[in-house]
């Protein structure tokens, strides 16, 4: 299935929809997705009577808050055939609600017109061309509309790269087996990590089925920089989740065709982009040039972790070289994380996956950032 869409084809195949929410409290499920509208710059009474379009809802539980907000017309895309018939029966109970569900591939959709929110949610990161999906999917959003996207680092994702490799060190022969059975067997030692994960909503093996079982030997991650260099010239930067944009210019001195607000989010990305390394902790403004030097060790993290689920033994030793380079760089700036890394690296150098842990299970980056941008008018 690797030459399918993520996710569709690995769901598909499987018959699986592992996207599934703790929404047995509604209202603090809810009031999670308003403080998350909120940082995204999105106040939910301007929701009210829009046009939605939104791409991957899986099995529409998050769809439950939008539809709340009483949208003029909520337009969903899953390719997924378990996860539309489930958004479907959820939304479906929804008295007025005015929604249509496409079952088909984002690269199929062709609306007739355009949308005043475009949301796409956990489904362009891990993607084999990441780039053309986001080009395709900011089609359809209006001039002065705004795209919510998603967004994956080899930094923020860095805490699952090692997870990730622990199934591929000590149970390699799992792979290809029944997935259930695959995460059966890992549940007990990914279980007490997860457990470690505050907020955490999703059920253990819905999340190993997504992050660990699904192959992504040939995908890419994407982060926020490359999706700001990917829309510039159509969309400016509104707002993201974590926030960590800040802009001191005087609103009247920013006119003009081109204002920098692109630039600016960009700037205090690569500054601030330590604190996707780990959440437990916020940690001061950096050098840019540590940020950019950060970047690059968390993609290659992430292309040498492929090519180790591509069968390259060698890489191993390049992977344990870069854990060196990168808690050198971080070591003083993130001691914590340095220590989580160097007691996964020990792990993953020896042959007792049962080794006990202090440090590791209770690491975890920011996974997944949200992004939200305006189309110029």
């Amino acid at each position: 299935m690797q030459n399918s869409p993520a996710f569709v084809g690995f769901y598909e195949q499987n018959a699986i929809s592992p996207v599934n929410q703790d929404i047995s409290d509604l209202e603090k499920h809810f009031q999670r997705r308003d403080s998350l509208f909120r940082a995204l710059g999105i106040v939910p009474i301007f929701v009210q009577g829009r046009r939605i379009l939104e791409f991957g809802p899986g099995s529409g539980h998050n769809a439950l808050y939008t539809a709340s907000l009483r949208p003029g017309f909520y337009a969903l895309v899953e390719g997924n055939p378990r996860g539309a018939k489930e958004t479907r029966e959820r939304l479906g109970g929804i008295e007025g609600l005015k929604f249509e569900i496409d079952h088909c591939l984002f690269q199929d959709y062709r609306p007739e017109s355009t949308f005043d929110i475009v949301w796409a949610e956990g489904c362009i990161p891990h993607q084999a061309q990441p780039a053309i999906i986001l080009e395709h999917i900011a089609r359809f959003v209006r001039a002065g509309g705004v795209l919510c996207v998603t967004t994956v680092s080899g930094v923020s994702y860095l805490s699952e790269i090692l997870r990730r490799l622990f199934r591929d060190r000590f149970f390699p022969s799992l792979v290809g087996q029944d997935v259930f059975d695959q995460a059966e067997q890992l549940a007990p030692y990914y279980e007490a990590h997860l457990l470690n994960l505050r907020g955490r909503s999703r059920p253990v093996v819905d999340w190993i089925l997504d992050n660990i079982v699904q192959p992504f030997q040939d995908r890419k991650v994407f982060g926020i920089p490359e999706v700001i260099r990917t829309l510039s010239e159509d969309f400016d930067v509104l707002g993201t989740s974590p926030r960590f944009l800040t802009d001191w210019r005087w609103y009247k001195e920013i006119v003009g065709q081109e204002r920098g607000f692109n630039e600016k989010a960009l700037d205090a990305y690569f500054q601030t982009n330590l604190n996707l390394l780990d959440y437990r902790f916020e940690c001061p403004p950096h050098s840019t040039q540590f940020g950019t030097e950060l970047e690059a060790l968390g993609e290659n993290a992430w292309e040498v972790m492929c090519r180790i689920e591509m069968g390259e033994e060698d890489a191993w030793r390049d992977f344990f070289t870069l854990m060196d380079a990168l808690t050198g760089q971080i070591k003083g700036s993130a001691p914590a994380a340095t220590r989580a890394i160097l007691e996964a690296v020990e792990l993953l150098k020896g042959d007792d996956p049962d080794m006990p842990l202090t440090e590791f299970p209770k690491w975890w980056g920011r996974g997944q950032q949200y992004l939200s941008s305006i189309r110029k008018m």
